[in-house]
């Protein structure tokens, strides 16, 4: 919270412009990076009798995988031009 009561007190102090990034589904909207196997569901069954697994190709809510892989893809910043910042690293100028 700390971050964005700078940004906003530096931004009308300097008069910048601000444009923001709404990330409300972004999770959801994600290919994982890496392998990453579920549990199957109660109640589904299966005709082998096995345990089984499922190899998920995309995001679920809740993964902790999702954070540092949404992260990872949002680094472009940096090769754009904008700066990350040493205290909070969630803030590019």
């Amino acid at each position: 919270m700390n971050t964005i009561l700078v940004v906003l007190s530096s931004a009308t102090h300097f008069c910048w412009d601000l444009h923001q990034l709404d990330d409300m589904n972004v999770f959801l909207h994600i290919a994982l990076g890496e392998e990453v196997y579920m549990e199957i569901l109660p109640g589904f069954e299966t005709h082998s009798g096995r345990n089984k697994v499922c190899l998920l190709k995309m995001a679920l809510y809740g993964l902790k995988q999702i954070p540092r892989t949404w992260f990872d893809r949002f680094m472009i910043m940096v090769s754009k031009g904008h700066k990350q910042s040493q205290r909070d690293y969630t803030l590019f100028t």
